[in-house]
């Protein structure tokens, strides 16, 4: 009995940890992002994710060239337009895509900030009604490479 009231106080212990790291993060986030300046940026269109992509969990992407960019997305050409162009040698993109669902879900970019070497890119998630079919829900953002080379840190904040 002692054995077992003492395996779950270190559970509990094991998980409260857990949640502050994860809630520190986020709050960490969202102070950088009240103290940053906006930036520009291109959101991309006509772009999808490759069924051959982990699809089981959410994936925060920095992606500085082509060949990791064709790694995740693949092009799709439709009627409204072709995807937007990338210019790998001036940009770099930050991409969030979401776990594989049944349920109409788009993400969409809300804001990029950075402050110094941070990054924060805030984007918003509305799901929908169940569907058929399954989808792999993700936006991505071209921005502007910085001019030294310094490391960055990137924030990603769901609104």
């Amino acid at each position: 009995m002692k054995c077992l009231t003492i395996a779950l106080a270190m559970c509990a212990v094991l998980l409260l940890c857990c949640n502050c790291s994860v809630f520190n993060k986020l709050n960490m986030a969202q102070n950088v992002y009240d103290a940053a300046m906006s930036v520009s940026y291109t959101t991309l269109d006509n772009y999808f994710v490759r069924n051959d992509v982990n699809h089981n969990k959410r994936q925060d992407l920095i992606l500085t060239n082509k060949a990791d960019f064709e790694g995740f997305f693949g092009m799709a050409a439709t009627m409204g337009g072709l995807p937007t162009d990338i210019n790998w040698n001036k940009q770099y993109v930050v991409a969030v895509v979401l776990p594989e669902t049944n349920r109409m879900t788009t993400v969409t970019p809300i804001d990029v900030r950075q402050d110094g070497n941070k990054v924060v890119f805030c984007y918003k998630v509305d799901r929908g009604e169940k569907t058929t079919y399954t989808m792999m829900p993700f936006t991505a953002v071209a921005l502007d490479k910085p001019t030294n080379s310094q490391q960055m840190e990137f924030f990603f904040l769901e609104k």
